[in-house]
């Protein structure tokens, strides 16, 4: 088991290490490259009084960490916070017992020989100096959040990623986009988002943790959390969170939200629609203005929607319900019990004319 312990100096300001950059802060991208190198538990300590050439309050210090107060953990100890160190840096100062960087003490021990050392030694390890930025102030923060940016653009530019306008357009460094992939202007990728091949993610689009399969049309649209298939066309102005999971060849229209909701091959959503905390089959019809109505005030219910379905233009189903395969519900309809395979569900008063009272109103009110 590996673990880093992070030294900070009470006396220095480190509130611009934690802020907000592309998509993550100094801090968190440190913790990520730590991660890379298999590094389990990142801690951040702080104590003025600390001397790492004192064994003795290295001990202490790690004896107050019961997590990882165990034998047998590689522990390496940084001093600052470098948001731009390199994994194989990090790998070559594990590779070692005792390590440092020009001048900067790390050390990677066993727990159970802490108590034994009293001299810190130490050997050099070669780092590039754009390896050791650290972030102090707004200035140090803007520049490196300006190069950040363009190495992540780069990256995706060697890889064959057209970006109409890599000025508008901004990326986490843990984003994946296969070659072939249209990004337009004004989109935000973020946390461990994936593109496939041939995608088109249109101006608008904000997608964070989210996956995305080959040949799909994301236009102006929020994607978080969730997962789509190949040939998927979704938006405008569509939002999908929570866990949903979209298969292939769908098509979701314009204000369309999804909630931890399952949508099968083939399935259409054109427009105006919520479907929360449900599953929906293979080729299934969402007409207009469809809701779930999966909340009670104190608990959500599931709905579900089998193979080749059709839900009528703005219905209202009341969760928990099951609407069968081949199963119909009426346009219009509020329906609050399960409808059978091939069965249709219509709940709604029947329509009465009155003659002439529209005439009447209408003038009335002129």
């Amino acid at each position: 088991m590996k673990s880093s312990i992070i030294l900070l100096d009470n006396k220095k300001d480190y509130s611009w290490q934690f802020k907000r950059m592309i998509d993550a802060s100094a801090g968190q991208m440190m913790i990520n490259t730590l991660k890379t190198t298999g590094v389990d538990s990142v801690y951040f300590v702080s104590d003025q009084t600390i001397a790492v050439s004192d064994a003795k309050v290295v001990a202490d210090l790690f004896d107050a960490i019961k997590d990882i107060n165990q034998v047998d953990v590689e522990i390496l100890l940084l001093n600052d916070i470098y948001p731009c160190l390199k994994k194989e840096t990090v790998a070559a100062l594990f590779a070692e017992d005792y390590t440092r960087i020009k001048g900067t003490k790390n050390i990677k021990l066993h727990i159970k020989d802490l108590a034994k050392i009293k001299d810190i030694k130490f050997k050099d390890v070669d780092a590039a100096d754009d390896e050791l930025v650290t972030v102090d102030n707004y200035e140090q923060f803007n520049a490196l959040k300006k190069q950040l940016r363009q190495v992540v653009l780069a990256k995706h530019i060697a890889n064959g990623v057209n970006f109409i306008d890599e000025d508008l357009v901004y990326i986490g460094d843990e984003v994946k986009i296969a070659a072939g992939a249209v990004i337009e202007a004004n989109v935000s990728l973020f946390g461990k988002t994936e593109i496939g091949a041939d995608t088109l993610i249109g101006s608008g689009s904000y997608l964070e943790n989210a996956v995305i399969g080959s040949e799909c049309k994301i236009l102006a649209s929020r994607i978080t959390d969730s997962k789509m298939g190949n040939k998927v066309t979704c938006g405008p102005w569509s939002h999908l969170r929570n866990g949903c999971e979209v298969h292939d060849n769908v098509r979701i229209g314009n204000f369309v939200e999804f909630k931890n909701t399952v949508f099968g091959y083939k399935s259409r959503c054109a427009h105006l629609t919520y479907l929360g905390d449900s599953k929906v089959g293979e080729d299934v019809n969402i007409g207009c203005g469809v809701v779930t109505v999966n909340y009670d005030g104190h608990h959500k219910y599931h709905t579900e929607i089998g193979d080749h379905a059709f839900i009528g233009s703005n219905a209202n189903l009341i969760a928990p319900i099951k609407i069968g395969d081949y199963a119909l519900v009426a346009a219009g309809s509020t329906v609050n019990c399960d409808v059978e395979d091939g069965a249709m569900g219509i709940a709604r008063n029947r329509q009465s004319n009155k003659e002439g009272y529209g005439y009447q109103y209408i003038k009335k009110e002129k």
